[in-house]
């Protein structure tokens, strides 16, 4: 990938090098490749590269075409058949490189040339003519761009640290993102950050910066919604259908003149993805895959790994991340730093350790899995308003029958399922609204100043239907914050990551599928599941899900002293937490309460507030 970064004095006054060349330094890890710069009579722009395709210096950055000039994070991965129809259409190529195509789609097309880019991006395209400068960022926001506004500059860069470089920019705490994410576990769910005053553009959205004015306009290109039109196809052509998607996908994913691996969990996303590669012959014997494994089982799923690396005789790298090691040797604020933003699971040590061993092994790009879950239905949260929408529409032997099968598939008994689905829709808002009406507080943890804010500033979804949850899965509630993850773990190794599940036709056609094609016979992803079946049968009927995890429950138990002194230091340091949480933790420890995951928020949240020295009141 890349680094990008942007500076626009308003008082239209040259920018001096230092600056921008700070800027610069701080997403190194982003790009360190090659570096460049461009300055224009009130702005200059940055990049660092990290080279993949066109490995040249004729893919040096910032790029120049005429009135044009471009800095550019991401991949294009249909390149070379936008290639092909732009030179049908007369233009002619200096490179090999997926950057330029970006300029005569442009010109031909404008923003609509942004609807035939399949591939993750985040761009700032030059326009002398208008002396207007234009910030892109793809469908799902899976390369990321932020903005502020610093004094007389207005900044803009891959990473919120390329702003600290400038003297201006005050540190505050966003106190409504703070409160979501420590109450709720939510992140990048909007625009909104950690820092007041500064902003991520919104996936599918461009900003139009008119250089003589510094007028700001921010438009929408993209609109999921709009986009997801429902399938007739039968559950054979479909299944086909998402075959063929995924496949296609992989295949573009896989073009690179570096060196690719895979990420390979065990379960159903990687797997498919990797038996792709190999049904298709899209590598070499090169190619590997890394697996993060622990000793704990509960964790592990080597034993799925294997039976991949069996089917396909591919190179498998095994990690075996502990934890103590996220404390010990202070990789814990590394990855605080790198994300910007504090992080809620110990899950993130493991992805953490699965890029750096593909670095270590020389692998440039990944390939990873995310996204599946979120419009295949792999959530049991899709499982329960499934249940709920057949009740509503009096299908009651169709949920019964559903349970059924459910129960069977995890050989467990109907009645068990159907507690679990009635703790979920009755007991557990019952719960809730009990506490409010005697006064009890939902987040005791909080101190009372906090425990107002959280009264007030909690974000609440909602979706009136199964795909309006796929669409807010997508879109805010899930996959933002996991490619926000693994952009981060990722870019700290200098390695790019791509996710063939976040294709766009892919993502758009899946969403369309009617719900029986996704949870069927007691499984999700059901259709997925139909459509690769070059994965071996183990995996393809596995209930159990697992991805990234960790053993963070009885890492904090072994390690209760360290964990305790952590929570006291965040209650002393922040002001935002009451000594409940203490308690409840010695309580948790004493086997009186189940696990709360704010005792890992907590911890995160008070380490991020002194790595970049946050103002909080």
């Amino acid at each position: 990938m890349c680094g990008i970064s942007l500076i626009v004095s308003k008082k239209n006054n040259i920018i001096e090098e230092l600056p921008i060349r700070n800027m610069n330094n701080k997403a190194r890890h982003r790009g360190p490749d090659d570096e460049g710069y461009y300055f224009g009579k009130n702005f200059a722009f940055g990049h660092t590269r990290l080279s993949i395709i066109d490995l040249s210096q004729a893919g040096h950055q910032p790029m120049m075409r005429d009135n044009y000039c471009i800095i550019y994070n991401g991949e294009i991965y249909n390149y070379i058949e936008l290639i092909e129809e732009l030179k049908q259409l007369g233009h002619i190529f200096k490179t090999h490189s997926d950057t330029e195509v970006i300029f005569p789609a442009y010109w031909e097309w404008g923003i609509d040339a942004f609807h035939k880019f399949n591939g993750m991006w985040a761009f700032v395209i030059y326009d002398a003519a208008r002396q207007e400068i234009i910030l892109c960022r793809d469908r799902f926001g899976v390369k990321p761009l932020f903005y502020t506004t610093v004094g007389d500059f207005f900044l803009a860069g891959s990473e919120i640290k390329q702003f600290t470089v400038f003297d201006g920019f005050k540190p505050v705490l966003n106190k409504k993102v703070a409160v979501n994410f420590l109450a709720k576990g939510w992140l990048n769910y909007s625009d909104e950050t950690f820092f007041e005053g500064v902003y991520a553009l919104k996936p599918g959205h461009f900003m139009i910066y008119d250089l003589r004015t510094h007028k700001i306009k921010i438009r929408k290109w993209y609109d999921l919604r709009k986009r997801v039109k429902s399938t007739n196809d039968k559950e054979l052509i479909a299944t086909k259908k998402v075959h063929d998607l995924l496949s296609d996908s992989v295949k573009l994913r896989m073009r690179a003149d570096v060196q690719v691996g895979s990420c390979l969990s065990g379960g159903i996303d990687s797997s498919s993805i990797v038996s792709l590669i190999h049904e298709n012959k899209l590598t070499n014997n090169r190619f590997a895959t890394i697996t993060s494994c622990y000793a704990d089982k509960e964790y592990d799923e080597q034993q799925y790994s294997d039976l991949i690396s069996r089917q396909t005789g591919y190179e498998s790298i095994k990690v075996y991340p502990e934890l103590d090691q996220l404390f010990d040797e202070n990789h814990f604020n590394t990855i605080i730093y790198h994300h910007d933003q504090p992080f809620g699971t110990a899950s993130h040590y493991s992805e953490f350790s699965v890029f750096k061993a593909a670095r270590q092994n020389k692998m440039t790009v990944l390939i990873d899995g995310q996204g599946a879950d979120e419009y295949f239905f792999g959530y049991d949260e899709f499982f329960t308003n499934y249940i709920s929408e057949m009740l509503r529409n009096g299908r009651w032997r169709t949920a019964w029958r559903t349970v059924l099968e459910k129960a069977n598939m995890k050989n467990t008994g109907i009645s068990t399922q159907w507690k679990e689905y009635l703790r979920t829709i009755l007991w557990h808002p019952l719960q809730k609204n009990i506490k409010r009406v005697i006064g009890k507080s939902d987040f005791p943890f909080f101190n009372d100043n906090w425990r107002e804010i959280a009264s007030r500033k909690i974000k609440k979804f909602s979706a009136k239907n199964l795909r309006g949850l796929s669409i807010q899965q997508v879109q805010y509630s899930s996959l933002p914050y996991q490619l926000h993850s693994a952009d981060r773990n990722s870019m700290m190794f200098s390695l790019e990551v791509r996710e063939p599940f976040m294709d766009y036709r892919l993502v758009e056609y899946a969403i369309g599928l009617p719900a029986i094609y996704k949870i069927k016979n007691g499984y999700s992803k059901y259709i997925l599941r139909q459509a690769i079946t070059e994965m071996p049968e183990r995996i393809r009927l596995r209930h159990d899900k697992m991805g990234f995890v960790a053993p963070e429950i009885p890492w904090m138990i072994q390690n209760k002293e360290r964990v305790r002194k952590e929570l006291e230091e965040a209650i002393t340091n922040t002001g935002v937490f009451s000594k409940q949480l203490l308690t409840r933790f010695d309580n948790f420890i004493s086997g009186e309460l189940g696990y709360e995951s704010i005792y890992f928020r907590a911890i995160t949240f008070n380490r991020f507030c002194k790595i970049f020295k946050l103002k909080i009141d």
